[in-house]
């Protein structure tokens, strides 16, 4: 169940993250090409941050007895 739960929150959550930055970009930066592209590098490598801890959490054990 757990993982099942994990595929819709991901695709959902990466799917807000995509809009969001995309937005963002197009406000901050909407004529100047290079700028926009370094936004766009740092952002789509920052992600994998947070998703991270997502798929730490998603591939846990169900029974983790450590203490």
């Amino acid at each position: 169940m757990r993982k099942l739960f994990g595929y819709f929150l991901g695709l959902i959550g990466l799917s807000i993250y995509i809009l969001m930055i995309a937005r963002l970009g197009n406000a901050l930066f909407p004529m100047h090409v290079a700028l926009e592209f370094t936004f766009y590098a740092v952002t789509g490598i920052g992600w994998i941050f947070p998703s991270m801890w997502f798929i730490r959490w998603w591939y846990r054990p169900k029974n983790d007895n450590t203490e």
